[in-house]
């Protein structure tokens, strides 16, 4: 193990301070986190370096907030989010995930482009709610072994059942440390964690609070209407970098 180069240094303490910002603020904006490493680090060991910084800041996230969590609709969606974590390791393993990024992109910006339909939307889910919170567990759950990437479906499930900004952080807090912690043994067993940037890693990591801390702050301030703003246009923004990074 050794140090990186000091410009990927700087790199990772931005991505460690902006990894709290998210976790405390607006999950939302997780999926920028993994494309942003992609663009860095080889599509693999970017997923494995995430993970870590995301693991900080799940921390952080659920020491803050868990009391706000929904734990009953997390008990709901947990089953398929594991199925869908499973589905995803096995792609990982015949499937080169820069391929995949795009199509979880273009999946993500059509998700977003139905949002002036919400309301009818809403009205057609809650009559079938146990088929949407299955089909979207199981989607978040690929999403997040390949890429690290279900922040922007979570954010529109939740958006989706009307939860406010800190049930929203609170849930979506145990929802990722439960579901990345289950994701530790997969990508070890399948080689994408690497002890080479192990002490890059916790040269970086403490910033992670940091972030956290100027993202507690920034959800006190912002009022919910554009709190649900920001995290949609954010999601929208997140699915476009995954469809056009691979170009």
């Amino acid at each position: 193990m050794t140090l990186l180069d000091p410009s990927i240094l700087a790199f990772l303490a931005a991505v460690a301070i902006f990894t709290g910002f998210v976790k405390a603020g607006v999950p939302a904006l997780g999926g920028l986190i993994s494309a942003a490493m992609a663009l860095v680090f080889p599509p693999k060991d970017a997923l494995g370096i995430t993970l870590l910084y995301l693991l900080a800041g799940d921390v952080v996230a659920v020491s803050l907030y868990w009391r706000q969590a929904h734990w009953s609709e997390l008990g709901k969606m947990l089953p398929s989010i594991f199925i869908g974590i499973g589905l995803g390791a096995l792609a990982l393993q015949f499937l080169d995930n820069e391929s995949l990024g795009p199509v979880i992109g273009a999946l993500i910006l059509f998700l977003v482009a139905m949002e002036p339909l919400r309301p009818y939307i809403t009205a057609w889910a809650m009559r079938r709610l146990n088929a949407v919170r299955y089909s979207s567990g199981i989607m978040a759950g690929v999403a997040t072994t390949i890429g690290n990437a279900a922040g922007p479906i979570l954010t529109l499930y939740f958006l989706l059942l009307k939860i406010d900004k800190n049930g929203f952080i609170g849930t979506a807090a145990v929802f990722f440390l439960t579901v990345n912690l289950t994701k530790v043994p997969v990508y070890a067993y399948l080689g994408v964690l690497k002890d080479y940037y192990l002490l890059s890693y916790l040269a970086t990591v403490p910033l992670v609070l940091l972030g956290a801390y100027a993202g507690r702050r920034f959800l006190v301030w912002i009022p919910q209407q554009w709190f649900n703003r920001i995290a949609l246009i954010m999601t929208g923004v997140a699915g476009l970098w995954l469809l056009l990074r691979a170009l």
